[in-house]
């Protein structure tokens, strides 16, 4: 009898756990709005951009950017990109995007204050 029950449950909480991840647009909408922004910037904040997918400003839009920019200013060729923002284990309905997604592929760092317009591409 305990063993059935600790079944059905393992079955409802991987169950609510897919259908979480499946509808996490939805839930970002109530969670964090519409219109979420993410920063990325350089190590030292020589270049920056936010993206805002929901309006096409994505991380192709980004790196063509970035691309641009290290083109343009020769002594910034071996600059990195950082995303400024942390994955939040308690948000588990995106824990599919956390591992799959182009947004939280680059490596975290901590966000730095931009000391010129140089390279800022942003809203």
């Amino acid at each position: 009898m305990m063993k059935n029950k600790k079944i059905r449950i393992s079955i409802i909480l991987i169950t609510f756990l897919s259908l979480s991840n499946v509808f996490s647009g939805f839930i970002n909408i109530f969670s964090e709005g519409l219109f979420t922004t993410y920063l990325y910037q350089t190590e030292n904040a020589e270049f920056e951009f936010n993206t805002m997918p929901s309006k096409g400003r994505d991380i192709g839009m980004m790196e063509r950017q970035f691309s641009h920019f290290k083109k343009k200013n020769g002594e910034y060729q071996d600059l990195k990109l950082f995303r400024t923002f942390k994955r939040n284990p308690v948000k588990f309905w995106n824990w599919y995007s956390y591992l799959t997604s182009e947004t939280y592929q680059y490596e975290y760092h901590k966000k730095v204050d931009s000391k010129s317009g140089k390279g800022k591409f942003g809203i």
